[in-house]
């Protein structure tokens, strides 16, 4: 048997020679999206690529094999597409530069709860994470292969719902899982159908984990919500929608309303403008109504009025409903039954009730005849018959009560009065004037202090946004991510130990602190390390010469880009360095604190060169004239000298889209 290669789909042995899967009919000839891993790739030298299952703004999944281990796999790769791009022909991710902090910061977020979900791996209702590393300028996380189906195609299978007692059956393990992720700070916002997994043994396994940016409408990244399962919430990315483990009661509410009733429920944008959601016990009769009124709950569009938690939505839902029982009868109406058949079968039928048993009959009372005062029976309490209340007699006691408080109101507010007469009048030495003034001091003390401590309530209430922790984090997405909670307040400088450009080094308040909302964090961000060696251009384009100064240390700060205009040279290409007009080669050390700046004259990619004529060589300089001294990116335009003072010789400098 010759030698056996992988079917990039099922992920099966094929014999040497084969192009088409006898298994799932893949063939693997079949062209792949240029945008993603070419299947066949091999990261690691471990793992195996296969074909595109999946994608959405914050990356794709692929179907994966493990060489070592021979199993089967699925592969996440961060990729969010509006932010970078594929290098032709290579798995390497291109970044474009203005989008560099933020795909950094979404890659920590990406790193960070693939870190928080290996440390549950061991919770048999979630898909466990295998391994994580970092390759072609992004980070891939390797799931374990979810031998299962959809909730949907599970549901489709079984008439399109289930009964109550197989959901009380299914959920359970479930619940606990959730509960156990929002206690690690993990919001999942996207428990649907789709993404929650039936296996063969019976049991829910959650997958479809994702960061928040991508669950939420208009957060920086292309977003993904599942439509009838999404709360409202995550439809705004505004401070009045705040999300939280409410935000997943919604979804397991609505994945519980799908399941019983067989219907998708509406969409909660829909329900906003007219809520028409039916009541599930009114799709399925079948449904106890305890149940269907705790779905409704936990489907409220209204975060408040919302079920709040996981173990609130278990409590309520399996919690056994109050029997209505009736109230029992009196005594004298059962002593009147004992010749009344009606009275009987009242009697027998409310007891039934109450117990759920079968009671013996009740014996027949012999009518004895009433003495002429006959005791008064002892009253149920809470049942009284009209006839009662006429022979009811008043206590002197009650007679008495209102009287006794209103006495003693009054006395106390007489002996108020005369303190205060007495504090005004005990020092006959004091003028009027002096009283009047005493008085209105205190009075005034009063309305202050008053004052002070409404303020004082005022702030405390006002105090109702928590600080983020923002240190080691980029600056530009942190802004535009709390712009609604807080206000940040950067101060920049150069600093070796945290090189990044843009990184916060510290934060004040710090975090976790309570402020007023709209409050001010002081934040000090990286400028980049002090000083740093100018990399060579030879070969690269504008775009990666400008990606090969991040990357030596000299940021954006401390370099401008001129486009050279001339009638030679190769378009898209660097063609000279200057700090302080005096020209620089690759490899000369760069002080970024000192404040000078890297100007880097380029040629242009849509330059019309014509090589016939070659310019007389010069050595004049070309004269760049600014408008004001930049401490932040320069944004100014670069103008040049007028064209009838300039030598023929001189080159043109004017500005481009490269240049700030």
């Amino acid at each position: 048997m010759g030698e056996t290669k992988i079917c990039y789909k099922c992920m099966r042995k094929l014999e040497q020679g084969q192009t088409v899967c006898p298994s799932c009919g893949y063939n693997e000839n079949t062209p792949s999206d240029p945008m993603y891993i070419a299947p066949g790739t091999v990261l690691r030298d471990r793992y195996l690529i296969g074909v595109l299952l999946e994608y959405n703004g914050e990356g794709a999944t692929y179907a994966g094999y493990d060489i070592s281990t021979e199993c089967r796999v699925l592969i996440r790769e961060y990729m969010p597409i509006n932010l970078c791009t594929r290098v032709k022909d290579k798995p390497t991710i291109s970044v474009n530069y203005n989008n560099l902090a933020k795909y950094k910061a979404f890659m920590t977020e990406f790193t960070e709860l693939n870190k928080s979900l290996a440390r549950l791996r061991n919770d048999s209702n979630i898909n466990p994470v295998l391994d994580m590393f970092a390759e072609n300028n992004t980070t891939y996380t390797v799931f374990e292969n979810i031998e299962g189906v959809k909730m949907l195609d599970y549901l489709k299978e079984n008439a399109g719902e289930l009964s109550w007692e197989q959901v009380s059956r299914l959920f359970p393990p479930l619940f606990t899982t959730i509960g156990r992720l929002h206690n690690a700070g993990i919001i999942h916002r996207a428990i649907s159908p789709e993404t929650v997994y039936i296996t063969a043994k019976g049991e829910l396994r959650l997958s479809g984990f994702c960061i928040s940016p991508v669950r939420t409408a208009d957060a920086g990244l292309e977003y993904e919500l599942f439509k009838g399962y999404a709360a409202p919430e995550q439809y705004s990315a505004s401070t009045d929608s705040r999300q939280g483990s409410w935000t997943d009661v919604y979804g397991i509410c609505a994945l519980i309303y799908r399941a019983l009733t067989g219907c998708m429920p509406s969409d909660s944008t829909s329900r906003q403008g007219h809520d028409d959601l039916c009541e599930p016990a009114m799709l399925n009769s079948r449904i106890p109504h305890n149940v269907s009124k705790v779905i409704m709950d936990g489907m409220n569009l209204n975060v408040r009025d919302r079920i709040q938690t996981i173990t609130e939505l278990v409590t309520r839902l399996f919690e056994q409903p109050a029997e209505e029982r009736p109230a029992p009868p009196p005594v004298r109406q059962a002593i009147r039954g004992a010749v009344s058949s009606d009275t009987h079968h009242y009697q027998q039928g409310s007891m039934r009730d109450q117990y759920r048993q079968p009671v013996p009959q009740p014996p027949v009372y012999r009518q004895e005849p009433q003495p002429q005062y006959p005791e008064p029976p002892r009253r149920n309490a809470g049942y009284y018959e009209e006839e009662d209340y006429r022979y009811e007699k008043v206590n002197t006691v009650d007679k008495l009560k209102v009287p006794v408080i209103i006495a003693v109101l009054l006395l106390a507010i007489l002996m108020i009065i005369i303190v205060v007469i007495y504090n005004i009048l005990h020092d006959p030495s004091k003028d009027e004037n002096t009283v009047g003034n005493k008085t209105t001091t205190t009075a005034s003390d009063n309305v202050v202090s008053g004052t002070t401590e409404a303020t004082s309530d005022d702030v405390s209430e006002a105090q109702d946004t928590e600080v983020p922790d923002l240190v080691d984090k980029f600056y530009e997405p942190q802004k535009e991510k709390w712009k609604d909670y807080v206000t940040l307040e950067p101060v920049y400088e150069y600093n070796n130990d945290h090189p990044d450009s843009g990184m916060i080094l510290s934060q004040e308040p710090e975090a976790g602190t309570m402020i007023k909302k709209g409050g001010i964090v002081k934040v000090r961000v990286s400028k980049g390390p002090e000083s740093a060696v100018i990399p060579d251009y030879s070969g690269c384009t504008v775009a990666q010469f400008k990606s090969k100064l991040e990357e030596a240390g000299i940021s954006s700060f401390n370099y401008q880009f001129i486009e050279y205009k001339a009638s030679y040279g190769v378009p898209d290409t660097i063609v000279e360095l200057q700090v302080d007009a005096k020209r620089v080669a690759p490899g000369t050390f760069f002080s970024n604190k000192e404040g000078k700046k890297l100007t880097v004259y380029y040629i242009s990619a849509d330059a019309q060169i014509q090589t016939t004529t070659q310019p007389q060589e010069t050595t004049t300089q070309p004269v760049v004239t600014t408008t004001q001294e930049q401490t932040e990116p320069p944004t100014q335009e670069i103008r040049t000298l007028p064209p009838e003072t300039q030598p023929q010789t001189q080159p043109q400098i004017t500005t481009s889209e490269y240049g700030w």
